[in-house]
């Protein structure tokens, strides 16, 4: 039996966005980690388009061209620069404050994903619980 029909289509999409976002922490911390090296460009994923592509199913990697090669990398983040015509610190183009913010939203967005999530698996258990009896 396919889990679709179990679990829907917020299951799936509570998973790809958790990611998505797991991603988006790991470049943010990085940018934050290399504020003081030498014309560091900070990098940041579009976090709209990165969850439609991953929704269409759309993904970016690399083709295998030889048969030892590795296989397609399933990943749907879009990586972009962040823009370097902001103003430089004189050393590199990250803003701590912005880079701080954006960690917070992030975090924010992280957590109510995952009590979405949460609050979906109390409502299927009750549902098992309750439906065994």
């Amino acid at each position: 039996m396919p889990t679709d029909k179990i679990f829907g289509g917020t299951f799936n999409t509570l998973e790809k966005s958790l990611d998505i976002l797991n991603k988006r922490h790991t470049l943010i911390a990085g940018n934050i980690a290399n504020m003081d090296t030498p014309s560091y460009k900070p990098r940041e994923i579009d976090f709209k388009e990165a969850l439609g592509n991953a929704m269409n199913n759309k993904t970016v990697g690399m083709i295998q061209t030889h048969p030892l090669h590795f296989g397609r990398i399933n990943e749907y983040s879009v990586y972009v620069d962040v823009a370097t015509d902001q103003s430089s610190n004189g050393l590199n183009w990250v803003d701590i404050d912005k880079e701080m913010t954006k960690l917070a939203e992030n975090n924010l967005m992280y957590r109510t994903g995952v009590e979405v999530l949460l609050k979906k698996l109390a409502g299927l258990k009750h549902a098992i619980i309750e439906g065994g009896r």
